[in-house]
């Protein structure tokens, strides 16, 4: 089942597929890359089934060689059905021609706005696409549970977007929620200093608070067991309202960079105080 409450405690085998949830037909994998980077990426694997879905599999330089290995250890990598895009960020998606000359049936899972972009990496545009519909309608109806995609407008990109697998309970967040760790580790064991790690990420990376309370409050009603995010430490299940409580108060972006004149902060008072 969940094995995330066991990875807390370390020794975990880097040099093959870290499995962090298996239920015998439902599996979530953590696919990612060993590299001596605060800016590490992280890639999943969702398997149920036929449904073979890898998310966010990073660069063709950097990544690729290494999360196909780990896959292969799973599936075949010319058997990966989808592949789960949250933004368009180089880091994220610069290997999509090489799994694309795997597997030339693949599907691509975005949004419509990060659709338009990623042909510039190198490959037609009119390759088998999923579109996710910024009404928070789309979802993947699979042997063992949906997973639903959700949309988290300027979190950092105009139509970023998030997965959540109802079957783990996993939502796998894309730059929501990362980190810039120095000392990196698969599953954050301390809070306090983790979120440190989170602050300094979120305030260069995220539009606005308004932002993040948005996406924040949307997220709010899932029961969320863990997140799973492109960059830094899985964030558990204890950890997991401390960070939707946190960032939901947190300053970031436009709030930092044009902060509120002090004639408005008056006038907003004032006009609160007429109410």
């Amino acid at each position: 089942m969940n094995r995330i409450p066991e990875l807390m405690k370390g020794n975990i085998d880097f040099s093959k597929p870290v499995d962090l949830f298996n239920d015998g037909s439902h599996g979530v994998y953590w696919v990612g890359s060993q590299e001596d980077s605060p800016f590490r990426c992280n890639a999943y694997l969702i398997v149920d089934g036929k449904w073979r879905i890898l998310i966010d599999p990073g660069s063709a330089y950097h990544h690729f060689d290494q999360v196909r290995a780990r896959v292969n250890a799973i599936v075949p990598a010319n058997t990966i059905s989808h592949i789960v895009l949250h933004h368009q960020d180089q880091d994220l998606c610069d290997s999509l021609p090489n799994w694309m000359k795997l597997n030339p049936e693949v599907i691509l899972v975005t949004t419509p706005r990060a659709r338009v972009l990623l042909p510039y990496y190198g490959f037609p545009a009119d390759v088998n696409w999923a579109d996710v519909s910024p009404n928070d309608t789309t979802y993947f109806d699979l042997p063992g549970g949906s997973l639903a995609f959700l949309t988290a407008p300027f979190l950092h990109f105009p139509e970023a977007m998030v997965t959540y697998d109802e079957r783990s309970g996993f939502l796998l967040s894309g730059d929501i929620c990362a980190a810039i760790e120095q000392d990196w580790q698969l599953v954050a064991t301390h809070w306090e200093s983790h979120w440190r790690t989170m602050v300094s990420f979120h305030i260069f990376y995220m539009a606005s608070n308004r932002a993040l309370r948005g996406f924040m409050e949307k997220i709010e009603p899932f029961p969320i067991e863990a997140i799973l995010p492109q960059h830094g430490s899985v964030i558990p299940g204890p950890m997991v309202r401390p960070a939707i409580k946190n960032l939901k108060e947190l300053p970031c972006g436009l709030d930092l960079l044009y902060p509120r004149s002090n004639l408005e902060s008056a006038l907003s008072g004032l006009a609160a105080s007429t109410h």
